[in-house]
């Protein structure tokens, strides 16, 4: 869920609740022990958000967008705030991490700014060298 403010001219300021949907809401918020059991077996991708993060929402929508392109892939959210020991776990500094794994462990990892188009990028590439 987003907040949005719009300025009038009459200098009032009016909150608009914005709910995003995508095509089922495929990208799923889990908590910490949730993440530990799912990364392990297959090709999964993680963004790590807090959720006063503009940029995180923006990039979570976007991974929302590509998610039906890549079925092979299980994406996952996971809120740092919630859930600290993310952090510690797999070393993450600031918001938004975007982190894949194969078999539980790590391929490549994007921080703060970066390109819808590099992740793609790199998941076909991915999916290339498995084929």
């Amino acid at each position: 869920m987003i907040h949005l403010v719009e300025k009038s001219n009459t200098k009032r300021v009016d909150i608009i609740t914005v709910e995003y949907l995508t095509k089922g809401d495929l990208m799923k918020e889990v908590s910490f022990l949730e993440l530990k059991n799912e990364m392990n077996e297959g090709l999964v991708l993680i963004e790590v958000f807090t959720p006063t993060c503009g940029v995180c929402t923006a990039v979570q929508k976007k991974l929302q967008g590509i998610e039906e392109d890549y079925p092979e892939w299980k994406f996952y959210s996971i809120n740092m705030l919630e859930n600290p020991e993310v952090s510690g776990e797999f070393t993450v500094f600031t918001v938004p991490t975007v982190i894949v794994f194969h078999n539980g462990k790590e391929l490549n990892r994007w921080a703060r700014n970066f390109g819808m188009g590099q992740i793609t990028d790199y998941l076909d590439r991915v999916m290339e060298m498995l084929l």
